[in-house]
Formats: C-alpha cells, sequence, structure tokens
C-alpha cells in the first residue's frame, strides 16, 4: 500500500475533483434540493456539480428558482471547494499524515517554495484560508448595501456571501435569472465584482507577494523586488483588461452598450474584458453581443487568468512565454525573452505543450459537438451555429460560464463532452504541468538521426 506521502498529486487532484463532483450530484438529486418536487436527471445532478466544482458556471438550470435553499447551499459549497482547490485540501491532508509535503505537492497548489518566504506550506494554507475569508466577506459586505435594498436582511445577507464567494471563486453562478444583468447601470455591484474576480484570477503566490512587498516598501521602507512571475501577470493582466476595454467598447457601443451614460459604458466594457478571462457573470445579453465581440471572448476564454487561481485557460505567463518566443524567433534569436530575463529551455517546452494539448482538445471537442448537434443537418439550417458551440466548448474548457443560451438546449451527449471539457481546462493545464515536471530527464540513451525540414 503506498503512503500518502507517495501518491501521485496528478492523480489525487483529477480523483478529488470527480469524487466531489459526484458527491455534489447525489445531494443535487436528493428530494430537498429542487423546488417543487422537479428533480434534476442524474446527468443535470452530475452537470451541475461538476460545473460547480470546476468553479466554471455553465448551467441547465436557473439556480435561484429551480433548487431550493439546500441545492443552492450544495452548489456554493462545491464552489468554495474548487475555488480554494481540492490541490490544497489534498497537501493539507499529506501535511497531517506525514509532517510534510514534497516539492510536487507545493506545486500542486500552484506555489514556487523557492519564493514563499514562510515557515512552512501548513502557513501557505492557513495564508490562502484567511485571505480568501477576507475577500469574500469584504465583497460580501460591500454587496449587501445593495441587496438590502431588494431583499429581507436575511435574504441579502445569503445573496451577498452566495455571490461574493461565487466571483472570488470565478465560478459565475448568480441566484437571479439574468445573471448582473440588472445591475448594469449601476456602480457599486459592477465594481464589486471585478474586484474579487479579479482578486481571485490572479493567483494566492501573487497576492502574498503584494504583501511582502507592501511590508518591505511601507512599513520597513526597504527595497523590494517583485518577481519575473508576478511582473508578467501583473502586466498581463492590466494589459488585456486595457485592451479588453477598448475594443469592447468599440464593438459594442453602437449594440448593447447604446443609451448607457459613458461612465456606464465604460464600466460594462471593463466587465466584460473581466469576466470573460476567468467568471461567467454577464452585465450585458451574450447571446446579443456582435459576433466580433464573440469570438473576442473566446480568444479572453482561452487565455484565462493567472496560475494558482481559480482561473482557467492557458494562462497568462504560457501566453507570455509564446509570445516571447514568437518575438525571438522573428529577430534571429535562439531563446524566449521579456524583461531582460531568458526562460528557461524546460519552461518554454512546458509552455508549448500546455498550449498544443488546450488548442487540440478544444478543437477535437468542438467537432464532436458539431456532430452531437448538427450531425446530417446543412450547416445554414442547423439548429446549433458554428460560433456558438465554439464559444460553449471554450467556455468549459476555460472554466468561464459563459454562455450564448444554448446550455440548457444541449443533447445528452453534448452535455457529456463539456463536463469532460470542464475537468480538463480545471485540471488539465495543471496536472499536465505536475507531470512534465515530474519527469527527470537523465539524457537520451541514443540519438536520432538530425533532418531538416521547411517551416512557415
Amino acid at each position: 500500500m503506498k503512503r500518502t506521502s507517495d501518491l501521485d498529486p496528478s492523480k489525487v487532484i483529477v480523483t478529488s475533483f470527480v469524487l466531489a463532483a459526484l458527491v455534489g450530484a447525489a445531494l443535487l438529486k436528493l428530494p430537498g434540493a429542487t423546488a417543487e418536487g422537479r428533480p434534476l436527471s442524474w446527468l443535470d445532478a452530475f452537470f451541475m456539480a461538476a460545473s460547480a466544482v470546476c468553479v466554471t458556471g455553465l448551467s441547465v438550470i436557473n439556480i435561484g428558482t429551480d433548487l431550493t435553499r439546500f441545492g443552492q447551499n450544495v452548489i456554493l459549497v462545491l464552489m468554495q471547494i474548487g475555488g480554494l482547490g481540492i490541490m490544497t485540501f489534498s497537501v493539507f491532508f499529506q501535511l497531517l499524515a506525514t509532517g510534510r509535503a514534497s516539492f510536487m505537492s507545493r506545486l500542486s497548489v500552484g506555489l514556487e517554495p523557492d519564493s514563499m518566504k514562510m515557515r512552512s506550506l501548513l502557513d501557505v494554507l492557513v495564508f490562502v484560508l484567511l485571505m480568501t475569508l477576507s475577500f469574500e466577506l469584504l465583497g460580501a459586505g460591500l454587496l449587501f448595501m445593495e441587496f438590502r435594498n431588494l431583499h429581507s436582511f436575511s435574504e441579502a445577507v445569503y445573496s451577498a456571501v452566495f455571490h461574493a464567494v461565487s466571483a472570488f471563486c470565478n465560478a459565475g453562478f448568480g441566484l437571479y435569472a439574468d445573471s448582473a444583468m440588472s445591475f448594469r447601470t449601476q456602480t457599486l455591484v459592477p465594481m464589486t465584482l471585478m474586484f474579487l474576480i479579479a482578486a481571485g484570477g490572479i493567483g494566492y503566490m501573487i497576492i502574498n507577494e503584494i504583501r511582502l512587498w507592501l511590508w518591505a516598501t511601507v512599513i520597513k521602507r526597504e527595497r523590494f523586488r517583485l518577481s519575473l512571475h508576478s511582473r508578467i501577470c501583473f502586466v498581463g493582466t492590466a494589459g488585456l483588461i486595457l485592451f479588453g476595454t477598448l475594443l469592447f467598447w468599440l464593438l459594442e457601443r453602437g449594440n448593447q452598450l447604446d443609451g448607457m451614460t459613458p461612465v456606464q459604458q465604460v464600466i460594462n466594457s471593463m466587465f466584460l474584458a473581466v469576466t470573460s478571462r476567468t467568471a461567467g457573470f454577464n452585465m450585458v445579453d451574450t447571446g446579443l453581443l456582435t459576433g466580433a465581440s464573440l469570438f473576442l471572448l473566446i480568444i479572453y476564454m482561452f487565455i484565462g487568468a493567472c496560475p494558482g487561481s481559480a482561473a482557467g485557460g492557458i494562462k497568462i505567463p504560457t501566453l507570455a512565454v509564446l509570445l516571447a518566443l514568437s518575438k525571438d524567433q522573428i529577430k534571429g534569436r535562439n531563446m524566449a525573452s521579456v524583461f531582460a530575463r531568458k526562460f528557461p529551455a524546460p519552461i518554454v517546452a512546458r509552455a508549448l505543450g500546455i498550449f498544443a494539448a488546450a488548442f487540440i482538445s478544444l478543437t477535437v471537442c468542438t467537432l464532436l459537438l458539431q456532430v452531437t448537434e448538427n450531425a446530417g443537418v446543412a450547416y445554414k439550417t442547423a439548429p446549433r451555429g458554428f460560433l456558438d458551440l465554439l464559444f460553449e466548448a471554450t467556455s468549459a474548457f476555460g472554466t468561464v460560464g459563459l454562455s450564448t443560451g444554448i446550455t440548457p438546449l444541449l443533447s445528452q451527449a453534448s452535455k457529456g463532452l463539456i463536463i469532460l471539457l470542464m475537468f480538463a481546462g480545471r485540471v488539465g493545464p495543471l496536472t499536465l504541468g505536475i507531470a512534465i515536471m515530474q519527469r527527470k530527464f537523465s539524457g537520451p540513451k541514443f540519438e536520432y538521426v538530425e533532418e531538416e525540414i521547411i517551416i512557415g
């Protein structure tokens, strides 16, 4: 029998997510989980549980009306588990069992051990829990200030907590039928949700480094140099938000943003840029966006946010490595560099592997969705458009949760594919990265004959 410390973190992560989804599905199948005696099918129950634990947000039901308070609490708990990361819990249990944690286990929570100036991994876990609760309580307090005008005190508290957890965990589940569209002309709710989504998508390691930077520069008056990882994530996040805000405003000012004040247009454009990379809340009707906006959303959903966070996608550092590699190759330099720093060859290979695996997975699943939804039907008369299915697949893989409205209409086979994509998007890039890092390259026993080919 294997000791706890000998377990493969990749297998622990995948197994934990699947078990959590199965338990959640069983709870959602209970008579007290659904309203008015409308029980969910096993497939729909598992779909909702998987979407919650993978913090995706795609839904085949209306959570606010189709689930009882018990059912909503099941979703809430699954979102919290998924947001914190079952990876974190698996390492925590390993610490309890052995009193220590391996290098690979530290990687499984998205942390670089050498850069974390803490006494032990248990300190890291405590920090993660306290940080999560702090952000969620702050967000719930801000949301309550608006929700108290709409509900009774207890209902306003519950709604504020539910949406704060959903936003920080980047899940995007809401209790309102229109998600957050009824708040698109306001300021407090959109800004609070964006703050929580961004904080949840930037990663625990970076937030801790911000804490260390503030302590060193403000309290101790010392110089503190941010790591290359944090600088890439900061610049990438800011660039994607600003660039996305401008593009969404240009593309939608005559469509979904028409009739809003300039301030409201900017807030809604920024909200699209923020929520599309990780969370599934929407202030405007996604199904009524222009084709250009939908395609831009697909690109943003594929990229995602930062490693070690609740977000999905290939992640910003992966994109940074690929862009740096392209830039240097065009300049005739055999390396990938940014901010006067060169990425190690294994990091470049890892980024290429993650991008290739993500692209191939998404391409294959989109093709299969075309078959399961539009088999034997001419393209012009197909019930599900290509862009709708590509959008749905990318949203699932990126664990975003945005949809053009076709999720409840999908066939059983298509729902099964979306479930697989949600699991792949949540644990795939992480487990693939860990698998690559676990490889011990002692040097090839033989080499093949080298031969050139024509590229480009």
